[in-house]
């Protein structure tokens, strides 16, 4: 079209039309940092950590502030790597070097989502669609040819070789979602967003020609890259322990009897799926449009198209995004209507043998509001529409919700015996067979999650949790996570981390601990339920939370070593180097997700609730309590 101006002057003159015709009904979110406000060093860093990672930001930055390589450093040194039962590994071992490689350049999508949030805060929603559009959509990191293989031909994974992965989402035959375990392929198809195209991957890895326009309605991969081949700071492109099979005895993955170094992290998650494709996207949507989402286009951006909601192509791609996986959400609902947290296949680490049924709250907290976002929008601006998708979409939303509210109402807390003091807090989760529930309790490894406490009081709230199981019970669930995993400075509470256990079948509280991320969950959560208990005419409690947010806001916001905040504006993942029991490390490096939380936390900005919501302000607390 290039070639041809008319055709470029007529998308050039629609694009004008529709801005004129909506731009009158434009009204600024309140949260939006203001226009004249110079870039924020935190800003400057998620803005630095998407141009070096081609095409997507990475969750890490393994170089401090100093030009320190973190490798190097005496805190990985000295705590190495562990297997999940805690046992020490090589520094060359798989395990070891996926996790260096991991950290270097991987995305994990639900960081992607909240960098979105924190992007669209200042205006920059733009970048924030453009990762969506180049990423997402596609569903690849690069589709081409020798992504994802190494072909025999070719004698190493030269950087000017290195593919990407040709297919992120979970769409095949050895992914069975949910009790019916339906096939990743046999998922309900639905169109690729904004007109789209996706290479389908052969069994080598190749992309298959002609491209496809729709395709099941499936998970993406929790974690993605910009490469297929990964270069391992100590080890190189190379290692013994990555030959496969080992040792080599047989002929049936010729391809890596070299042992290299390449992308080995697929599993499909609820929660980071649902993050990617609702939470983000919707959010920074919200925010582009002042929370009237006709004030957009849609289409690509080189061929607009008026958004009349009528049909799904003249739906906004944010919200056909959102569409793209409820098929899989569907299948994945259980009977109880808790949402699996993976179809088996996913191979989660550490193993699980009923991975199929595993059930994590916190993935159905993040759907619940996630889902809340999208039926919001979709009963506001579909509901005279029959279009194919679009009736799917209302439907299968309104399903998934019910079934979340049943099992919320019913299963969430932990029975009073488990805990010494007889606190009850949310299970982290467990396993559902057929209609039978059984909680991994709160005395046993990765029993007590905090954001599973945070985040589910913030989604449920006060007046709903109070009403279902007792008075006060949300309050009280904060308390009890305080005491189990809070981090405390001068006997002031200062953020939360990770609870440990014993084997005596009691709870060993961890205050050394302390996480941004999380850190900055409790904060909102803290001020969403101040708000709503202050209501409901609690004054206490009112107080109470409001005195904790700011506690934990002002310690966590210094710099090191007070603080968790670096020098070059990024907050750290965590205050030091931390296996955690759900599979990954917390690391003393700066963090895409901490950091785009400090920007939403200072916005006041709540991510559970469209449009960032009004909880109490804690610079108007102050002002006026303290």
């Amino acid at each position: 079209n290039f070639s041809r101006g008319g055709n470029v002057m007529k998308s050039f003159l629609l694009v004008l039309l529709l801005v004129g015709c909506v731009s009158a009904k434009y009204t600024p979110n309140p949260h939006l940092v203001p226009s004249d406000r110079n870039y924020s060093k935190a800003l400057t860093f998620l803005i630095e950590q998407w141009i070096a990672n081609e095409g997507m930001p990475r969750s890490y930055k393994d170089v401090l502030p100093d030009g320190t390589n973190y490798w190097a450093t005496k805190v990985y040194g000295t705590v190495g790597s562990f297997d999940a039962n805690g046992t020490r590994v090589a520094t060359d071992s798989q395990i070891a070097i996926q996790e260096r490689t991991l950290v270097h350049e991987g995305l994990n999508l639900y960081d992607a989502a909240t960098w979105q949030i924190a992007l669209s805060l200042w205006g920059l929603w733009d970048y924030a669609f453009s990762y969506e559009r180049n990423v997402l959509y596609p569903s690849t990191t690069g589709a081409a040819y020798g992504a994802n293989t190494l072909m025999l031909d070719v004698p190493a994974p030269l950087p000017g070789l290195r593919a990407g992965l040709t297919n992120i989402r979970a769409d095949g035959d050895d992914m069975m979602y949910g009790d019916n375990k339906v096939l990743g392929s046999d998922l309900k198809k639905i169109p690729y967003p904004g007109n789209t195209t996706h290479f389908k991957q052969n069994k080598e890895g190749h992309p298959v020609n002609p491209p496809v326009k729709e395709g099941p309605g499936s998970f993406w991969f929790r974690m993605i890259g910009p490469h297929y081949f990964m270069l391992d700071p100590f080890v190189g492109w190379q290692a013994r322990t990555w030959v496969d099979p080992w040792p080599v005895n047989d002929n049936t993955t010729r391809w890596n009897g070299m042992g290299y170094v390449h992308w080995n992290d697929w599993k499909p998650i609820t929660g980071e799926n649902v993050w990617a494709s609702m939470t983000g996207p919707l959010q920074s949507l919200a925010l582009k449009t002042g929370g009237n989402f006709t004030n957009t286009t849609c289409g690509r951006p080189a061929h607009p198209l008026v958004c009349d909601w009528k049909t799904y192509d003249t739906t906004p791609t944010q919200v056909q995004l959102g569409i793209t996986i409820l098929p899989a959400l569907e299948a994945l609902q259980s009977k109880r209507g808790a949402l699996f947290h993976c179809p088996k296949g996913a191979k989660i680490w550490p193993y699980d043998p009923h991975e199929g049924e595993n059930v994590s709250n916190e993935n159905c907290f993040s759907a619940y509001a996630a889902l809340k976002m999208l039926q919001e929008v979709l009963n506001n601006y579909t509901m005279s529409s029959s279009d194919e998708y679009l009736v799917y979409g209302r439907q299968t939303v309104n399903k998934l919700i019910y079934g979340l509210d049943k099992w919320f109402d019913t299963a969430l807390l932990s029975q009073p015996k488990e805990l010494p003091d007889g606190s009850r807090m949310v299970y982290q989760g467990g396993h559902i067979f057929g209609t039978t529930f059984k909680p991994a309790y709160l005395n046993t490894k990765g029993g007590i999650a905090v954001d599973c406490q945070t985040w589910g009081m913030t989604v449920m709230g006060a007046p709903r949790m109070d009403k279902n199981y007792g008075p006060n019970t949300a309050f009280k669930v904060w308390q009890a996570t305080k005491k189990y995993a809070g981090h405390f400075i001068q006997g002031k509470i200062a953020g939360v981390g990770y609870t440990t256990y014993i084997k005596n079948a009691t709870i060993q509280p961890n205050h050394a601990i302390w996480s941004a991320e999380w850190t900055f969950g409790a904060i909102n959560m803290c001020q969403v339920l101040a708000g709503q208990y202050k209501t409901m005419g609690n004054m206490a409690n009112y107080h109470s939370l409001m005195q904790d947010a700011i506690s934990m806001y002002e310690f966590t916001t210094q710099l090191q070593p007070n603080g968790l905040q670096m020098m070059d504006g990024s907050y750290v993942y965590a205050n030091a180097r931390f296996f955690i029991p759900w599979g990954w490390y917390s690391n003393p490096i700066g963090a895409l997700c901490s950091t785009a939380w400090s920007i939403m936390q200072e916005q006041n900005f709540n991510p559970f609730e469209l449009g960032g919501g009004n909880k109490p302000k804690l610079s108007e607390y102050k002002a006026m309590y303290m």
